[in-house]
């Protein structure tokens, strides 16, 4: 995991860097920036950008803000997490699609917990799912899956892309995905969590307009992985 700090505070970027050096155990890559400008210079010479943006809000310049504003021009997957030293601000963060914010002077075990909790979301958003049909290998991204349909021996994939078609058992389809991020809501229907719009009585509207039915003997376990889901988002 690649991860850019950006503090205009000398202070709390050395606190951030003595706090990093000491978490041996997780494989990581730091940049540290106290230069906003400078932050955004170097992004727009990158073809790749970060994983996880940490980024002060109150900085001299171009603030926190708007530095996400323009790395969500370029990037819409990175995690872009806030540190500020006020509440004011959370509403405006939230324009920019934020995975956390926090509130200063940051503690060595929050940074920590945030630090699990990118690793554990990035794990499970760049899962890929592989399948073969008629002799050809295809691999895609388990994040942009909407919901599988199994129909006989036939496991039909709905995805962003459009839809897949494989021979695949239950049994091995729940060795390729997480089941943190998906759930049965029938004994042929097993949906992304993420795409789950509302859930109304016995049915479920994803984003991309499909309605489902959830069967009586999958309705309490799929609550409650939608519950849990929904927690830990």
């Amino acid at each position: 995991m690649r991860v850019i700090v950006c503090d205009d505070s000398s202070q709390d970027i050395e606190k951030i860097r003595l706090y990093t050096s000491g978490m041996i155990e997780y494989s990581i890559q730091y940049e540290f920036y106290d230069s906003s400008e400078a932050l955004l210079k170097d992004c727009k010479k990158r073809d790749k950008s970060a994983d996880l943006f940490i980024l002060d809000v109150e900085m001299a310049g171009v603030d926190g803000i708007t530095v996400a504003k323009e790395i969500r021009k370029k990037d819409a997957r990175a995690l872009i997490v806030f540190l500020a030293s006020h509440t004011r601000y959370m509403a405006d963060v939230f324009e920019v699609v934020t995975f956390d914010y926090i509130q200063k002077p940051i503690t060595e075990e929050r940074l920590r917990r945030l630090l699990v909790k990118a690793e554990s979301y990035l794990d499970m958003t760049n899962q890929s799912f592989s399948f073969d049909y008629r002799r050809r290998h295809y691999s895609i991204k388990s994040d942009e899956i909407f919901y599988f349909e199994k129909q006989g021996r036939q496991l039909i994939i709905y995805t962003r892309q459009g839809n897949y078609l494989t021979y695949m058992n239950l049994k091995e389809l729940w060795t390729k995905v997480s089941e943190r991020s998906f759930a049965a809501i029938h004994g042929s229907f097993i949906v992304n969590l993420k795409y789950i719009k509302t859930i109304s009585g016995d049915k479920v509207l994803l984003e991309d307009g499909t309605q489902l039915h959830i069967s009586r003997g999958c309705r309490k376990s799929f609550l409650e992985k939608h519950l849990n889901y929904v927690k830990r988002h």
